[in-house]
């Protein structure tokens, strides 16, 4: 039972993440952005909407760190993990979409 909420609730977070990143593609679309720019704009929606749910699980790890007994070890080791966790994917992310998102700007100074 536990395992199948488990994967409705990362379906959820899944389709969350979905629609944000559409949400940020249909802005940009409204802006007439190029179909010329359309590998770089889905990598680029995806990448941001990824940047704020993991920013988002950040501040929530945060918020779990305040909150753990100074003498659980474990809990602290486990929490700090999951800190490096979200870190890690949101330097990946971070790297990964500078270049779309200059590329995307540039467009539209150039307008």
């Amino acid at each position: 039972m536990s395992e199948e909420i488990s994967t409705h609730g990362n379906l959820e977070v899944a389709r969350l993440r979905a629609e944000k990143a559409h949400q940020i593609l249909v802005k940009l679309k409204q802006s007439h952005l190029s179909e010329n720019y359309d590998l770089q704009l889905s990598k680029f929606c995806t990448s941001l909407s990824d940047i704020l749910f993991a920013h988002q699980n950040l501040n929530k790890l945060i918020d779990s760190f305040f909150l753990a007994d100074t003498k659980d070890f474990y809990e602290i080791g486990d929490l700090i993990t999951d800190m490096i966790v979200e870190l890690d994917h949101l330097n990946w992310h971070t790297n990964h979409v500078l270049s779309d998102a200059k590329d995307i700007a540039q467009h539209f100074y150039a307008k």
